[in-house]
């Protein structure tokens, strides 16, 4: 039993002092703009203390069953949360190291809040969100862990919930464009147009994306009768009733096709912020 409280204490402390070089580390090499010698500390080395300190005095000990003596500190832990996933959020968008940077903070953010909890701490439930963390660091020192590395197989591969998702949303806007009164073969067309712009290519084989590419898509997304594949939901989410009423609202029908165009040229770039730099 001693030996088990020893081993105990000595893994509490490694996380304490991993996170505080983690956090320090993921600071120094995300912000954008860093300070010159000399200049006057910004604030962030305080709220690193602040964060770093509430982490330390916090962990594992939050109960799975809240009450509310427990909602001080579960706001505390969620102001913390929040902030570090906006953070993330912004260096996602500015594809800082390679787009990895905000996914590593976002991946931080989420082993932390769980290491608050008195039993998800004891059964060590934040490792497998850690394991990954730091196989994303490895990629910086050329290292690749093994759950990252590719899986070899015959055929087509999968694809990613991100691409189904483009195709739903390039679905919707036809059917938009649609209601905008374009016809249909030539709504497909516009689509194609802004995601060639976008330099947004085909899955495979990065060839540009056609006409016929986005009739398929439109197809496909109809054909989803369950409606559960990611293609179908984030189509469904363009048509729920607010947004039919937001989009019926606008005065013209030209004013629909420019919003049609518009709102796919924004998503395309929050979801594939690289896109900003060739549009």
């Amino acid at each position: 039993m001693v030996k088990r409280r020893k081993g105990s204490a000595a893994r509490r402390a490694g996380i304490r002092s991993g996170f505080r070089r983690a956090r320090m580390r993921q600071r120094r090499r995300n912000d954008p703009k860093p300070k010159k010698q000399g200049s006057k500390d910004t604030g962030t080395t305080a709220q690193i203390k602040t964060e770093v300190d509430f982490i330390d005095r916090m962990k594992g000990t939050l109960p799975e069953a809240l009450t509310a003596r427990d909602l001080k500190a579960l706001n505390a832990a969620l102001s913390f949360f929040f902030a570090d996933l906006r953070w993330a959020w912004a260096l996602f968008q500015a594809s800082e190291r390679h787009g990895r940077a905000g996914p590593f903070l976002a991946l931080g953010a989420m082993w932390r809040l769980i290491a608050l909890f008195k039993q998800p701490f004891a059964e060590n439930l934040h490792l497998p969100i850690l394991r990954l963390q730091d196989a994303l660091t490895a990629l910086d020192d050329n290292e690749v862990a093994p759950m990252l590395k590719p899986v070899p197989r015959r055929g087509r591969a999968r694809s990613t919930g991100v691409r189904l998702a483009l195709r739903g949303y390039a679905a919707g806007t036809v059917e938009r464009l649609m209601q905008a009164g374009v016809e249909r073969q030539q709504a497909c067309e516009q689509v194609a147009k802004a995601l060639t712009r976008l330099d947004i290519r085909a899955e495979r084989g990065r060839r540009k994306i056609t006409t016929d590419t986005i009739r398929h898509w439109c197809d496909e997304v109809s054909a989803d009768v369950s409606r559960k594949r990611e293609a179908a939901i984030v189509y469904d989410d363009m048509f729920t009733d607010c947004e039919r009423r937001r989009f019926s609202a606008l005065p013209s029908n030209q004013a629909r096709r420019s919003r049609a165009i518009a709102s796919l040229t924004h998503w395309i770039w929050a979801v594939f912020p690289e896109a900003r730099k060739t549009s």
